[in-house]
């Protein structure tokens, strides 16, 4: 489902995806001015909570690995909710919406739209932001890629993992270490 209106600012809308209650099973974002919900199921669940755990494995905090927080990225009139989205130790518990400043790393998984936006649109604007690493987690394929270390915002050539590997990364001085060898598949 799709809600664009030309009459509404990007701050309107931000607060309007801010308050809105997605319904059961579904994700919100604002993408390109428009707020777009995507299918998440069981699968999705998984990953997500692999990625939080990782990332507590590493030594962060819980605060430090959130799921599906507003994020504004107004080059693209977008607000970004990454399935997680791992926190710089000096990011603000309190932030609403959460700057991308304050996002070192994100992990995204692929739903509904196969891929659309997590292949598109979110590798230009993370790299812009100046996150170091992001993680497209993509349970229809069973493959993992990963791009870090972007320059001028632009992410060099990601690396790539069949699901079973471990993945390796480094954001905000910490090492992350994902086990794949269990996450599961769609198709």
């Amino acid at each position: 489902m799709m809600v664009a209106h030309e009459v509404f600012t990007y701050e309107e809308l931000l607060d309007i995806l801010e308050n809105f209650e997605a319904p059961p099973g579904f994700k919100s974002e604002l993408v390109r001015g428009e707020i777009v919900l995507s299918p998440q199921g069981r699968v999705h669940s998984e990953i997500i909570l692999a990625g939080q755990v990782a990332a507590m494995a590493a030594g962060l905090p819980r605060w430090r690995a959130i799921s599906d927080v507003l994020s504004p990225f107004p080059h693209t009139r977008s607000g970004f909710c990454p399935d997680v989205s791992i926190l710089r130790s000096s990011a603000s518990r309190t932030a609403r919406p959460l700057p991308r400043s304050d996002i070192a790393a994100a992990i995204e998984v692929v739903s509904g739209d196969l891929g659309e936006k997590a292949y598109g649109i979110k590798v230009q604007e993370y790299a812009v932001a100046g996150i170091e690493a992001y993680l497209i987690a993509d349970p229809y394929k069973g493959l993992c890629t990963l791009f870090t270390g972007p320059e001028n915002g632009v992410y060099p050539e990601p690396e790539t993992y069949p699901f079973g590997e471990t993945v390796r990364f480094t954001a905000d001085g910490t090492e992350f270490v994902l086990d794949t060898s269990d996450w599961p598949r769609i198709g």
